[in-house]
């Protein structure tokens, strides 16, 4: 399908539910980082970004864990950044979790110390001279001596630059605080959105908190949550999506979307308006669904939460939902698409591959091959190294020497 990257969307949330047991929701979960190797051993070009906490963490230890995966991969690793939202999952640290603007705060500094780390070598450093019997010069790598309110580190990393000498940043935070980190950090935000006008707004509204912090609009991607639907007719489309909907229990629903909003929805009535409900965890999903209709209900909510909408052109012939992804980029705003497969069909990517992505290679809409080596080199293109390396966004809180 010449797809761009598999994504692990890990958390410590699973198993605190009878529901998810029972349903399979977020349970089990391996580590992605010890699967990734495996993966990477049998694709040549597939990238892999994967989920990781800066509230749960070392930094050191993750800097050295995402360098050493981007080696093994030979430069096709992407870090998700998560500042994690649950309660239930600070508690399988035994720690309690920060308030949500502390943890952004701390994100802040924990990639400070990461990006100290990466750039610990100069690109001169390693020599490998087997005649004199030099590995590197000591004068080019540097020590972080980095001291902040929440991490005192010392480096340097102990891992030799990796191909792509840090891995392709990924962010998803919808709150704004979570807005100002991703204008900071993010090479590519994954957004979701009811609509070309929330796409637009977003676009804009990330656009004017890159310039803010002195960085181009154009060096932040924007990837749009969809679980498009495609069969050789749209009645044929329409009818699969019921038939996945039947298949989906209510409280397996119900519970994942507890664990998404750090809620617990069983204590609510779910056919009563949740237009003005507030959750510790992901608000800015929920508000998906509440800014689009203030008196949506949580039965509503749950309804397409696990199966995707039962409504719009996003279901239906190959033709009909490329011409409605291309209108969405085209009047929305945004770079493609996070697909989301449902829980309940198994075939889901098969019919994708085989079907969809065709029809928007035909039209140019879709890579034929892949070019380039690395994770970076498929999102930015090959050659388009301007990040490559480079912090995002600089602070002159640390040492190096």
């Amino acid at each position: 399908g010449k797809l761009d990257m598999f994504f692990f969307a890990d958390l410590w949330i699973g198993g605190m539910r009878d529901e998810s047991i029972r349903y399979a929701i977020q349970f089990p979960i391996q580590d992605p980082c010890i699967l990734v190797p495996h993966m990477a051993a049998h694709t040549r070009h597939l990238g892999f970004a994967i989920t990781m906490s800066t509230t749960f963490y070392p930094p050191y230890m993750l800097a050295r864990l995402l360098a050493t995966l981007d080696h093994v991969t030979k430069g096709r690793i992407g870090w998700n950044i998560v500042s994690s939202i649950a309660e239930e999952e600070a508690a399988k640290f035994g720690v309690s979790l920060p308030p949500h603007d502390e943890r952004y705060d701390r994100a802040d500094e924990f990639m400070e110390v990461c990006y100290g780390l990466w750039d610990s070598w100069d690109e001169d450093a390693l020599l490998m001279d087997m005649e004199n019997g030099i590995f590197a010069d000591p004068s080019k790598i540097h020590r972080l001596d980095y001291a902040g309110k929440y991490y005192q580190v010392q480096g340097p990393l102990t891992v030799i630059p990796s191909p792509q000498r840090r891995p392709y940043l990924f962010q998803a935070g919808a709150s704004e605080r979570g807005r100002d980190f991703a204008a900071r950090h993010a090479e590519c935000i994954f957004a979701a959105a009811s609509g070309v006008r929330q796409m637009r707004a977003f676009c804009d509204d990330i656009a004017a908190r890159a310039e803010a912090n002195g960085r181009d609009p154009a060096s932040i991607k924007i990837l749009w949550g969809a679980q498009p639907l495609v069969a050789h007719s749209e009645s044929e489309a329409r009818a699969r999506q019921v038939e996945i909907r039947e298949r989906i229990p209510l409280e397996a629903s119900l519970a994942l979307m507890s664990g998404h909003f750090n809620y617990d929805l069983s204590t609510l009535d779910i056919d009563a308006p949740v237009g003005g409900l507030k959750v510790p965890g992901s608000q800015g999903m929920l508000e998906i669904y509440t800014k689009a209709n203030p008196n949506v209900t949580l039965r509503q909510i749950a309804g397409s939460y696990l199966s995707g909408s039962d409504k719009g052109p996003m279901i239906g012939t190959p033709g009909q939902v490329a011409d409605y992804l291309q209108y969405l980029l085209a009047e929305g705003g945004g770079d493609g698409f996070q697909i989301t497969p449902s829980y309940y069909a198994p075939d889901y990517f098969n019919d994708l591959v085989r079907d969809l992505i065709p029809v928007l290679q035909a039209r140019g809409a879709f890579r034929n091959g892949y070019e380039g080596k690395t994770l970076r080199d498929l999102l930015n293109g090959p050659g388009n190294r301007e990040s490559m390396g480079k912090r995002p966004f600089r602070s002159k809180d640390f040492a190096r020497r």
